[in-house]
């Protein structure tokens, strides 16, 4: 088994070495021995960094950076046309690969190098016959990325020998050697057609060597890129007799490149059909590419713009101040009038430099961008005189709300005085005091309390709603029980509760504290949740009024057992003027405003409102008040 590895790597390649992860050689063949000059002897344990100088490598750092690819990316690098002035003084140009090995976790373990190909032409030979690089290169090549194959030309292509690193890809060595796989089961099968035509070519022509990229199966059936070397052994009369080769998994690679050509393919795509004018130039300000669109937007040709150096041709100053930010490592804007150079064109143009530096930071290029702003400009132009439009109107408008809600205001205080003269000599009237009356006079007396009362609460309202909107509304706090508020607020609407023969319940908790607040409006707010609840619920229904001490706050709740709310209409239950539907209005009248009113009376008090409802079976308005400071 070592000699058969040891001949399949001598034979694919012209000569081979091996060092350590220190750099150390470990393996020196005789073609090597042959191409450089050097012994095998020699060489053992010696630093192969220190052998370049000796060897005078033409190129020395860039077969440095080349082996320090290898080593840190873990994967085979190719290197073509090295030039070497051997020992001997000769002129050598090498061809090979540099191949790392891992260790048993997959760390780095050293470096193979191989030479392909050399000037002199000169064929290697075999290795020592002492039995020592025999047993190196068997280290060597279980660590190696390479798997070496010896395979009959049959079809199928029979194997004879695969090396055991073959489980790298998920099979056994004996799985081939036994016949249970052929070669041809592991290659991918959209690849098999054309690797079968070739080599069938290969053999007729007769070709020392055979080199192809394709694709095989692992175990797990996943796809991997390889690349096979192989040489043809033929028989006494010329015909196939068996391969020997290698392969690599070149996967790493073919998918950095797949990669890069689909990154190339979407810049190109993106840069020929962008909406943005773009173009490249070098680190001395000629510009190297651009694509169509910057050509509309000057209105000059591309191969006027190709060509075109910013550094020495601009003349639009602001232009050239904001390319000079690249010269500088720094993006440079530009937005506004261009004249361009040439034609004379005028346009409004936004272009952002950017640019373009190597690892090391220096400047390569650069690239600009640029976008056509004309129409923005003459919609910005119009936006200004819309603006300007909506300011006058809308000052117009404050002036008209102004006066609206003045007139509203005013209005409203007129409106109160008679309304408060014609309830209080109705009052008088009820109780007998100007005489005494009749069932009927009585009964009309009420009727005219109970509208003015309605009237009266109508009038606030629109006084609220108007002082709110210019944010006059003043609140006088003290300290109020809320019994006495419920009291006042049951009392307000007394009459039209005894008109409907409605049940009031009042459950407030025995030693409820104290409430800080302004005792009208919130007497105002109860009574105009209480008002709803009224209106809502049919004759001899039920409403249940319950207060208590919940933390902070008092807890008041006013349910009633009216006709309920839709769900999905709750949301909108305060907003102003705000009813469920016509009908709701014809019937039972309203305004929209109570809840409205109710919402901010409560809130101007720190507190909060909310409501629970179901359809026919009522509705329970929930009120949050703080309870005052330092109260129990």
């Amino acid at each position: 088994m070592d000699n058969i590895c040891i001949n399949i790597l001598a034979r694919a390649w012209k000569g081979v070495w091996a060092v350590d992860r220190e750099n150390r050689f470990t393996f020196f063949n005789r073609g090597m021995e042959d191409i450089s000059g050097l012994r095998s002897d020699d060489l053992m344990g010696k630093d192969l960094m220190l052998l370049l100088p000796d060897q005078e490598i033409i190129d020395e750092v860039h077969f440095r950076e080349l082996f320090h690819t290898a080593r840190e990316k873990l994967t085979p690098v190719n290197y073509s046309l090295l030039p070497i002035i051997t020992s001997g003084g000769e002129l050598m140009e090498q061809s090979g690969q540099l191949l790392p090995l891992l260790d048993e976790n997959g760390a780095y373990d050293g470096m193979i190098g191989t030479v392909e190909h050399f000037s002199r032409k000169k064929i290697g030979a075999s290795v020592g016959e002492d039995g020592s690089s025999e047993r190196k290169l068997d280290v060597i090549y279980r660590n190696s990325p390479v798997v070496a194959f010896l395979w009959r030309p049959e079809p199928g292509w029979p194997v004879v020998f695969v090396s055991e690193n073959i489980s790298r890809f998920g099979y056994q060595a004996e799985e081939f050697t036994s016949g249970k796989l052929l070669y041809s089961d592991i290659v991918y099968p959209e690849d098999l057609s054309g690797l079968t035509a070739e080599v069938s070519d290969f053999e007729r022509h007769g070709q020392p060597y055979f080199i192809k990229e394709y694709r095989i199966l692992t175990h797990n059936g996943e796809i991997k890129w390889v690349t096979e070397r192989s040489m043809l052994a033929r028989d006494e009369v010329g015909g196939p007799s068996y391969y020997q080769g290698i392969i690599i998994d070149i996967t790493h690679i073919k998918e950095m490149d797949i990669a890069l050509k689909e990154s190339e393919n979407k810049y190109r795509l993106i840069f020929e059909n962008s909406p943005l004018g773009i173009f490249n130039f070098d680190k001395d300000g000629t510009v190297t590419h651009c694509n169509d669109k910057i050509s509309d937007i000057l209105g000059i040709p591309k191969e006027k713009i190709i060509g075109f150096n910013m550094n020495l041709s601009l003349r639009d100053e602001k232009m050239k101040a904001a390319f000079k930010e690249v010269l500088l490592l720094r993006q440079g804007h530009f937005e506004g009038e261009y004249r361009a150079q040439g034609n004379g064109r005028t346009a409004f143009i936004k272009v952002d430099y950017s640019p373009n530096t190597s690892d090391d930071g220096t400047l390569l290029g650069g690239v600009g961008i640029v976008e056509d702003i004309g129409e923005r400009k003459i919609a910005e132009e119009k936006l200004r005189e819309y603006a300007n439009e909506l300011s006058n109107a809308n000052k117009e408008l404050q002036s008209v709300d102004r006066m609206k809600n003045e007139l509203l205001s005013n209005v409203s205080h007129e409106l109160r005085t008679p309304l408060t003269s014609i309830k209080g000599y109705s009052d008088l009237l009820m109780e007998g005091t100007l005489g005494k009356m009749n069932y009927q006079q009585l009964k009309a007396v009420s009727t005219v309390i109970r509208n003015t009362e309605r009237l009266r609460r109508l009038v606030d309202s629109l006084l609220y709603v108007s002082m709110a909107e210019v944010e006059a509304i003043k609140y006088d706090l003290s300290k109020i029980d809320i019994l006495e508020v419920i009291d006042n607020a049951v009392t307000d609407m007394a009459m039209p509760i005894a008109e409907k023969k409605i049940d009031v319940l009042r459950h407030v908790q025995e030693g409820i504290p104290q409430i800080e607040a302004d005792a009208k409006k919130i007497t105002d707010m109860l009574t105009n949740v209480l008002d709803n609840a009224v209106k809502f619920t049919p004759s001899q229904g039920k409403i249940s009024i319950v207060a208590k001490k919940e933390g902070k706050m008092v807890h008041i709740s006013i349910e009633d057992s009216g006709i309920g709310i839709p769900a999905e209409l709750l949301p909108h239950l305060f907003q102003k003027f705000y009813q469920i539907d016509p009908s709701i209005r014809r019937k039972y009248g309203g305004t929209g405003l109570g809840l409205f009113i109710s919402k901010n009376i409560v809130e101007a008090h720190k507190g909060k409102i909310w409501i629970e409802s179901e359809e026919k079976k009522g509705t329970t308005v929930h009120i949050l008040l703080p309870v005052l400071q330092g109260g129990t």
